[in-house]
């Protein structure tokens, strides 16, 4: 199960990366490192435009976790959006994060390798259909976090199967995560892990995350060219 725990994912080094970059004395960054240390003022520097801007404008080897890199993304494109809420931004990062592993693109507890590295939303769709209620949540919560990734990181590559293949449009993809989400939320599962409040928003919020994330694809990561900005391996 995906947490909205991004930020709680952060390292050592995601810290003296932003002291490097906002500190200009010192003791500027004295002051910095104690304020990091409260969750609020901590919060409110994350949103600096200078931490945006060194996150993007990179040349070189960012040292910086995954977790740090998709939550500072992530962050603005739905801020943008007006999606303000930070619960919101830190998962929805997480799923950036679980799913930037390939093993993570199949179904939960799908061990057997395949010729394709990804499960479709129909198997897991039928899947859910058929298993125990428990298990059910489990596959459901997948279904509607991975529409929301195929969806928004992989919008060009749907487009193009329906137009080649007749597959699923943005609206499936949309339809799908929409009513799983909503579903969820009131799941005793989801209310035991605290994520009632996050799936409702992601379930009335569908089309603008996905479209955040459209752009976060289309003008940051630049999936369909070759990347430019690399995060150090942690």
């Amino acid at each position: 199960m995906i947490q909205a725990n991004c930020r709680a994912q952060f390292t050592a080094d995601d810290f003296s990366f932003v002291v490097r970059v906002l500190a200009k004395s010192q003791r500027d960054a004295v002051s910095l490192v104690s304020l990091l240390s409260d969750e609020a003022e901590r919060d409110a520097i994350l949103d600096h435009d200078l931490i945006y801007d060194s996150v993007v404008d990179s040349a070189g080897c960012l040292q910086v976790s995954a977790a740090f890199y998709f939550y500072i993304l992530t962050r603005r494109v739905l801020r943008r959006a007006s999606l303000d809420e930070r619960a919101l931004t830190d998962y929805v990062a997480a799923v950036l994060l679980a799913f930037s592993k390939t093993s993570q693109l199949r179904a939960p507890g799908d061990q057997t390798p395949t010729s394709r590295s990804f499960t479709y939303i129909s198997d897991l769709i039928t899947q859910a259909s058929q298993c125990a209620p428990e298990q059910a949540f489990v596959l459901r919560v997948h279904t509607a976090n991975y529409a929301l990734f195929l969806s928004g990181m992989f919008a060009e590559r749907v487009n193009a199967h329906v137009q080649r293949r007749g597959a699923p449009s943005l609206s499936f993809y949309e339809a799908v995560g929409q009513s799983n989400y909503l579903s969820m939320a009131d799941h005793p599962q989801a209310r035991r892990t605290e994520l009632q409040q996050i799936f409702r928003m992601l379930g009335g919020e569908f089309r603008r995350v996905r479209q955040a994330l459209n752009i976060l694809a289309d003008t940051l990561l630049h999936l369909h060219a070759t990347p430019t900005i690399l995060i150090r391996p942690t």
